[in-house]
């Protein structure tokens, strides 16, 4: 301390202006880190905040220092405190700056608060000096870095979509385009045989393709998928620009893993389709076929019938006694009524032949209920249970089906996976047909699992 007493007024005064210089600087350069700050990063900030502390202090210890000798105050120990903190700080701060990103500011800025310390008070000014100038040259390597840093990420957008693997192309309405990188013009050589710099050309040229040597087009909204000879599938995209820009964003991108998968589905739900109309032609053969066995039972039951009416009235005529002729006769009366006169089965005979034929085929019935006395509203039951038993195997993919059966109510509910869109096809259709018919009216439930209820008596309101 006792060597600033060597310079006079003047010299100190502009050590002073160097040092508050300095301090400014680094003032601008730490409102300037924290404006850049990124969030939760705030240790960012502390080498800014060392050296702002150090600028400081070197000031107050060039002006303070000198004028207390100047006032024969003794001078030790001035702002020890303060100068052991922020030297240290600054050490500690500039070696890990140092050693994670920034190795020059950071062993710059630690020198800085190395001399900061009091014990280097023995080489005042010298030692204040090479502080201002170690915190003078960090700050300008900070500014070139800050520079070169804007300059590059400027310069190199082009650079950058140049790298991409997918085709990229700006382009204004009526104007060249604004910006194509690599990618796009080596797509453009590839189908089109030349470049294109407008995308409006550009477009019409790929609506206008055809040639299925070179590349397989398909045709979609604003877009255009390519299955070059090669093998490899290209997808096109054409965006309009939005934020008040007149203009176009064209992508090209290779979609060949995507396409391989979509082609394979497509194949699955052929082949899904496939299943599903065999599985019906196989339903339809089984109810067809347990119509034939029942046809056969009540053929059977007809002529077994038939032959004790044969062997009764042969009966009477060998009977004596008129009492016997006349029970003889109520027994035959009474065989005459269980005898069909139509071929179409019963509704429970119906419903007990699907009840059969489904779980032949590893469906799970469970029913509630019995079919309605009423015989019209019966065979309509039954027709809509046999429809509904129907979709839930073909198009719900159900396993079980639950049926509610009651009087004027019928409700039936499958496990399958539902129906996304409801198409009135023949069956529905009919369906509701039927439940008009009866004056009452039908709900449906898509999801989670397809379900419907028909209710007799309860008109649509």
């Amino acid at each position: 301390m006792e060597r600033l007493t060597a310079y006079g007024y003047g010299e100190i005064v502009a050590l002073v202006l160097l040092a508050s210089l300095v301090l400014i600087a680094q003032s601008a350069a730490f409102c300037y880190a924290a404006a850049r700050l990124p969030r939760r990063r705030i240790l960012y900030l502390l080498p800014e905040a060392a050296a702002l502390a150090v600028s400081l202090l070197v000031v107050l210890l060039l002006g303070g220092g000198w004028k207390l000798f100047l006032m024969e105050l003794s001078p030790d120990g001035w702002l020890a405190p303060q100068r052991y903190a922020a030297g240290l700080l600054a050490l500690t701060v500039g070696l890990t700056s140092s050693c994670e990103r920034r190795l020059l500011p950071g062993l710059l800025l630690a020198f800085a608060g190395l001399c900061t310390l009091p014990p280097m008070d023995a080489f005042l000014p010298l030692s204040a000096i090479l502080i201002l100038a170690l915190l003078g040259v960090r700050l300008m390597l900070l500014a070139m870095r800050a520079r070169s840093t804007h300059d590059v990420t400027i310069a190199s957008i082009r650079a950058g979509l140049d790298l991409l693997p997918e085709g990229i192309l700006f382009g204004r309405t009526g104007h060249a385009a604004a910006l194509v990188n690599i990618a796009m013009l080596q797509f453009m050589e590839r189908l089109l045989g030349r470049q294109y710099r407008s995308a409006e050309e550009f477009w019409a040229a790929l609506t206008a393709f055809d040639a299925p040597a070179v590349a397989e087009k398909h045709a979609r909204r604003d877009a255009f998928l390519f299955r070059f000879a090669q093998g490899d599938t290209w997808l096109v995209q054409r965006t309009h620009l939005t934020s008040g820009l007149d203009g176009w964003q064209l992508t090209a991108g290779c979609v060949t893993e995507f396409d391989a998968v979509s082609q394979e589905l497509e194949a699955k739900n052929e082949a899904l389709a496939d299943m599903v109309d065999a599985q019906k032609e196989l339903l339809t053969t089984l109810e067809e076929t347990e119509r034939h066995r029942t046809l056969q039972e009540i053929t059977s039951r007809v002529h077994d019938v038939l032959g004790q009416r044969i062997s009764m009235l042969q009966q009477l005529l060998a009977s004596p006694a008129p009492k016997d002729a006349l029970d003889t006769i109520v027994r035959i009366d009474s065989l005459l009524e269980a005898v069909p006169l139509a071929q179409e089965p019963h509704p429970a005979t119906l419903l007990a032949d699907m009840t059969d034929t489904y779980t032949r085929l590893g469906i799970r019935l469970i029913r509630t209920g019995e079919l309605p006395r009423n015989l019209r509203r019966a065979r309509a039951f039954a027709a809509i249970i046999r429809e509904a038993l129907s979709n839930a195997v073909c198009h719900g993919r159900a396993n079980a089906v639950t049926i509610t059966l009651g009087e004027r109510r019928l409700r039936i509910r499958d496990n399958g996976i539902g129906c996304r869109e409801l198409h009135l096809g023949g069956g529905l259709s009919g369906m509701m047909r039927r439940v008009n018919e009866l004056g009452g009216r039908l709900l449906i439930t898509q999801a989670p699992h397809f379900e419907i209820e028909a209710r007799i008596g309860e008109k649509r309101q």
